[in-house]
């Protein structure tokens, strides 16, 4: 499976769980939303049908609760994760910009150091990055627990300087076109990091408009 791929599934991986993560539910509450998810058939980006048992959505539901979004990428064979894919002070400055805001997610921080020249664009693994940095106990969830505010935030001198930008995986929405199927629907959004400017925000579904990117 090559990265564009399991970054698929990790993305339709989120789409069943987002309903039950986004929200607070008592234990009924959860069971009842989780037992109408599998109930249904999805279609994937790829267009393949498929339908999700009980025991696999807990599994998704676990993981993502123990380890955010990345935790829902399938895994890979170790010897292709080692320390060698990344120069030791990259890795250091990425793990400096985990601290110093714990909510950043791989890819705003892959996006920081390219947009900094600090790696050539496209050199860096999304998926190779979130596996070291787990190794490290580089998480939201560790981070949070060990007095993390005292870590100076980032933030650009001039505005306009840095922009940036992200893709939220949120819900499977009904088909516009094909009732009785669903897609992801996707947020993106562009800030200006000086002055925390909304430049740009939309929802696209990639189903609907297979061909859509951010240029």
């Amino acid at each position: 499976m090559d990265e564009q791929a399991r970054q698929q599934e990790a993305n339709f991986r989120y789409g069943l769980i987002a309903s039950l993560v986004s929200r607070k539910l008592d234990p009924g509450e959860q069971m009842a939303l989780m037992r109408e998810i599998v109930s249904h058939e999805y279609e994937t980006s790829s267009g393949q049908r498929r339908r999700i048992s009980l025991r696999t959505l807990e599994r998704y539901l676990k993981a993502y609760r123990e380890g955010g979004w990345e935790a829902l990428l399938p895994s890979v064979r170790a010897d292709k994760l080692t320390t060698r894919e990344i120069p030791e002070d990259v890795l250091a400055k990425a793990i400096a910009l985990k601290q110093e805001q714990p909510g950043r997610s791989v890819r705003q921080i892959i996006a920081i150091l390219e947009l900094a020249a600090f790696v050539a664009p496209g050199t860096l693994k999304e998926s190779t990055l979130s596996k070291q940095l787990r190794r490290r106990g580089v998480t939201r969830k560790a981070l949070l627990n060990t007095g993390w505010s005292h870590f100076r935030r980032f933030e650009a001198t001039h505005r306009n300087s840095m922009w940036q930008g992200d893709v939220q995986h949120t819900l499977y929405l009904p088909h516009p076109d094909k009732p009785g199927k669903k897609v992801m629907a996707y947020l993106v959004i562009f800030i200006d990091d000086y002055s925390r400017f909304v430049c740009m925000a939309s929802s696209i579904s990639r189903n609907v408009w297979p061909g859509w990117r951010i240029a």
